[in-house]
C-alpha cells in the first residue's frame, strides 16, 4: 500500500474553501506556435478567472510526473520535467487564475502514452485547437503559500451571496474528494451539480476494486456528478513512475494528497 502521508503544517486551515459565483461558457480558439500560457491569455482577452478545457490537440509538450519529495519537507513533489515533441494531446483541463500579481493556469491532462501536470509556459500547440471556456466574474482562485503542504496553492477568494450558476472549490489534504464534493453541493443548497476539476490522490481507490497505490498522484475528472446525497466521479490518474489508472471513485475511500480544485457547475 502507499505510503503513509505527511505534510510539514498542521491541518489547521480550511478544510474545504468554495465560493459561488455567476458563470459565462464560450469556445475559444487557442494559437499554435507561441506558449499555451500565452494562447489561453489572449484567447481569453484578460479573464484572469476560468476552467478551460480542450481535447484532440497536437503539440510540444514539457511536463511533469508525480514523484517522492527528497527534501525532507514536502510529503508529495514533481519529476524533473520531461519533453514530448509533435504528441497528440488527448485532454486538458486548466485551472485558470491568478498567482504573484499575473494570470496563470494549473493544467493537467493526457497525451501520447502518459498523462500529468503540463508545463504552460513550456508548452506550445502545433495546431490551433477549440477549447470550452467557462469565466467567472464573481470568484477566483488565488495562488498563496500554504503553511500545511509549503506549497503554493490556488484557493478561491471572493464570490456572491445570492444566485449562483457554479462554485469554485479547494479541498484541502486528506479530505475525501466525493464526501467533499458532496458537502459543498449540500452547502450551496442545490439540489445537482456537473463536477470538473484537477488535483492529487493519496491512493485511488475505484468503485470495481482497482487501486492506483500511489500516495502521489495527479488526476483529472473525466465524468461528474453530484447531489447534497452522493457523488460518482470519474478520473484519469497517474502515479509516482507513470503508473496511470481510470474509472469511477469508491466513495469515502479518496483522500486528497495536496489539494483538488474543483469546478462545480449548477444543474436544475
Amino acid at each position: 500500500m502507499a505510503e503513509s502521508l505527511r505534510h510539514p503544517g498542521p491541518a489547521d486551515g480550511p478544510r474545504l474553501m468554495l465560493s459561488g459565483t455567476r458563470m459565462e461558457e464560450r469556445v475559444a480558439t487557442l494559437a499554435a506556435g507561441i506558449p499555451l500560457e500565452t494562447a489561453i491569455a489572449e484567447a481569453l482577452n484578460g479573464a484572469d478567472s476560468a476552467w478551460i478545457s480542450f481535447a484532440d490537440g497536437h503539440g510540444d509538450l514539457r511536463f511533469v510526473l508525480p514523484d517522492r519529495a527528497t527534501d525532507g519537507l514536502h510529503g508529495a513533489w514533481y519529476s524533473t520535467p520531461r519533453d514530448a515533441a509533435d504528441t497528440p494531446l488527448h485532454r486538458a483541463g486548466i485551472v485558470w487564475g491568478r498567482r504573484e500579481g499575473r494570470a496563470f493556469g494549473h493544467c493537467h491532462g493526457l497525451w501520447g502514452e502518459t498523462m500529468g501536470h503540463l508545463l504552460l509556459d513550456a508548452s506550445r500547440l502545433t495546431r490551433p485547437v477549440q477549447a470550452r471556456a467557462m469565466l467567472f466574474p464573481d470568484a477566483r482562485f488565488i495562488a498563496s503559500e500554504d503553511a500545511e503542504t509549503a506549497f503554493t496553492l490556488f484557493k478561491p477568494e471572493g464570490g456572491v451571496n445570492g444566485y449562483a450558476d457554479a462554485a469554485l472549490l479547494r479541498l484541502a489534504p486528506h479530505v475525501d474528494l466525493c464526501d467533499g464534493i458532496v458537502e459543498a453541493v449540500r452547502k450551496l443548497g442545490w439540489s445537482r451539480a456537473q463536477v470538473e476539476g484537477i488535483g492529487s490522490l493519496n491512493t485511488a481507490r475505484f468503485a470495481d476494486g482497482t487501486l492506483l497505490d500511489s500516495h502521489a498522484s495527479e488526476f483529472l475528472i473525466s465524468n461528474g456528478i453530484a447531489t447534497d446525497t452522493e457523488a460518482e466521479i470519474a478520473i484519469d490518474i497517474v502515479g509516482i513512475g507513470g503508473i496511470r489508472a481510470a474509472g469511477l471513485l469508491k466513495s469515502g475511500a479518496n483522500p486528497v494528497c495536496v489539494t483538488a480544485e474543483i469546478i462545480l457547475l449548477r444543474e436544475t
